[in-house]
Order: structure tokens, then sequence, then C-alpha cells
């Protein structure tokens, strides 16, 4: 079948059978490789035009596993044409298929490798796959633009009759918007690695891009989002759902830092995939503001740990009136009963600390008495001053003074 069908049913008393003759011409050279190519530069410059508010943090297009940086931030990678989905291709029971397309395969060596490297931040990466029974048509309108285009820009050197450039023009234009067209209806799986566990290994779940936009990106965040796979807003319960659940081991010593917090989102396929880091560190500023029953689902803040003195540095429990500032990677989010071990602990010293002062000022020296008047009735300094000695106004001892008196 001719990749442009159209052109072959003009007849040869057509006037313009040269101008298609040329375009069909030039449409039969095309390889696979140039079809490819103009497909690729198509989706790079999509994908430009990304926004932030789609959740991911960067869109590329991806051929080899190099091609996809090692970023912590959940990143798009939109597969090269080569690498098509076929949701009839699978392996396994009804109960738990296997996806095993080109797509498939390449959406877990992206997930495994960075290159040559292991890949650090393997669940940061989702994909965007080709339909391969879409992809036809997709190519097959790539052809036709690409064919418009080398007439329109050759009709004189060809020898086109007068006109034949706008008319290629024209073509040219139609066509383009059909390649558009046919890329959002053929780039519309989302391949989002999987793992039910420490110990299971990883899969691929397939979902598909649905939404009224024209941003391949965010019809996948979209997706992305109303299926639970990328989390753009989480608080400090799931947070500690976490700590409970897959993360238990990592808690295990009373404190986790952020910054190793934040290593174990970004590499763990199993646990909940985090656009960025933002995500995490607004859920622990809440959890200071979160009083209810903050023993059970939440957890205490802190700025360091002294080793020597096993205590806690800068401890913030919820409801206290000093939330953090900021939260850092050297924050620790410090398990509750050691948190109220540590406040406990501390309100204790501090109240033994309160006694001792209040009971050193209770044995402090008596003030002196003031000293006895002067034959003449006046208190005069000499007198002001033999009391400061603990003497009287005879310079006698108050001491003695007192044990005459008795």
């Amino acid at each position: 079948m001719s990749p442009m069908p159209h052109l072959a049913r003009k007849s040869k008393s057509d006037p313009h059978t040269e101008l298609d003759r040329a375009a069909h011409e030039f449409a039969d050279q095309l390889g696979t490789e140039r079809l490819q190519a103009e497909i690729v530069r198509r989706l790079e410059e999509h994908c430009q035009a990304h926004e932030p508010h789609d959740g991911f943090h960067a869109v590329h297009v991806v051929d080899s596993t190099g091609g996809l940086p090692d970023v912590a931030e959940v990143q798009l990678a939109v597969l090269h044409p080569r690498h098509l989905h076929d949701p009839a291709e699978v392996h396994g029971s009804l109960a738990d298929p296997v996806p095993t397309s080109p797509a498939a395969e390449h959406t877990l060596r992206l997930t495994a490798a960075h290159g040559r490297r292991p890949r650090t931040h393997r669940n940061a990466v989702v994909v965007l796959a080709p339909d391969a029974h879409h992809y036809p048509m997709l190519e097959s309108s790539v052809r036709e633009y690409l064919a418009w285009s080398h007439v329109a820009a050759m009709a004189h050197p060809l020898g086109l009759p007068s006109g034949s450039a706008e008319q290629a023009r024209a073509w040219m234009s139609a066509a383009d918007d059909n390649v558009r067209a046919q890329l959002l209806e053929t780039y519309f799986w989302v391949l989002v690695p999987v793992q039910a566990d420490e110990e299971a290994p990883v899969g691929v779940r397939v979902l598909t891009a649905e939404g009224a936009t024209s941003s391949l990106a965010e019809r996948a965040g979209l997706t992305l989002r109303a299926e639970g796979e990328l989390v753009t807003a989480r608080d400090d319960h799931a947070i500690r759902r976490d700590l409970d659940g897959p993360l238990t081991t990592s808690w295990r010593a009373g404190h986790i830092s952020l910054g190793e917090l934040w290593e174990l989102y970004t590499s763990l396929t199993y646990l909940p995939r985090l656009s960025d880091r933002s995500v995490l560190e607004a859920a622990l500023a809440s959890a200071i503001g979160d009083e209810l029953d903050w023993q059970y689902q939440g957890f205490a803040l802190a700025d360091g740990y002294d080793q020597r003195k096993s205590s806690y540095l800068g401890l913030r429990l919820p409801g206290d009136d000093q939330p953090p500032e900021r939260v850092k990677d050297s924050t620790l989010v410090v398990r509750p009963d050691r948190a109220v071990e540590q406040r406990h602990s501390d309100l204790a010293e501090e109240n033994l600390s309160r006694l001792k002062t209040i009971d050193h000022l209770d044995h402090e020296d008596p003030i002196p008495p003031l000293p006895r008047l002067s034959p003449d009735g006046q208190l005069t300094p000499a007198a002001i001053l033999q009391a400061g000695q603990g003497r009287d106004d005879q310079g006698r001892p108050t001491g003695d003074r007192e044990r005459s008196a008795n």
C-alpha cells in the first residue's frame, strides 16, 4: 500500500500530477531512521514546553539508559519510537500478567541502570511509550509531512509548474496538523516501575494516559496522580505509616535524618513516589503542629543527636510553641517513645535544678542585724559599717550581743 494513498488516486490528466509524483517519489525514499528522527525532533520540541505543575522535574526523550539523568526528582522518560508497547505481549497468569514489550523491557533497563552504572534514584523514573498499533499511522503522517516539505522547498529546482510550491505548502500544513494529532494518539502508555516489597522483583505497571489536554506530560501526570503513582502532597500521618511499615528497620535506632529518608524514598521502588523533596519537607514540618494523637500517628523532630550524652539536640514535640524554621538534611525524625522519654528526663532535670536553687537561697547567711543606736539616737555611718562587719555600735560581735541578751 502506498504510504500516501491520496496521491495514488491522482489521474494522469490531473494538472497537479507532476507535483504529486515528486512528493510520492521522495516519500518512497524515506527510511525508518529518517522518520524516527523527525518524530524524536517533534517529541523534544513538545517536551521542552512542559510545565512544572504536571508533577515532573523534567521530561526527556530517551533511547539509551544514559539519556535519562540519575536525579532524585521524578522525571518522565518519553521513549524513542523504536520502543513500542503492545498490551498483547504479556506472559504469566491472567491474574498476574507480566508485560514483555520492548517498551516494558526498556523501562526495566532505565530503572536499573544509568549508562554503565547502577541507577541510584530508581524510584524517580516513569515512562511514556508509543502504542504499537497506532505507530504505523504516525509514521505514515510523518512520511507525508516530510515529502510535502521537500516539494515545497524544491519546487523550482524540480521544474514543477507555477504555483506548485504554494500548493505543496498547503499540503505540508495539513500533514503537520495530522502529525501533531497522531503523536497524542500514539503516545498514551504510561509504564511505572513497581515492587510489592523488599524481596519481590521489580515489575512494570501499565496505565493509560488520559485527559483533554494537548500536553503529553500533563496527561501522564494526571494519570499517575489519579492512580497514586505520583505523590505531590503528603502529610505526617502518611510518613509515619511508611516508617512503621516498609521503613521500620531504618527507624529502629530511634531516629532517621531527613537526608537519609529522602534517599530511601527516591531509591526504593516499593515506597511511594514523591515528586520532589519539598513534599517530604512539608510533611515533616507539619508534624509539629499536629498534636492530636501524635504518639501513634506522628513523630518528633530534632536538630541533631549527642552520642556522648545520648541526647537529642533541639528536640521539638508536636504542640511545642517553636516549630523548626526549616528542615534540612541533618534534621532528625524522632520516634515518639524516645522523644517523650527525653522530654520527661529534661523536665525532671530542670525541676531538680530549680529545687537546688531554692534550697541554696534558703541557706544563705542571714542579713546582718541593724546596729544599736548611739547615745544621741542617730544611725551613724560608723554604726552601719560595724554592722556590715557583724559588730554592733560598741564594736562587739552581734553574736555576743545575742548571748548577753539571753
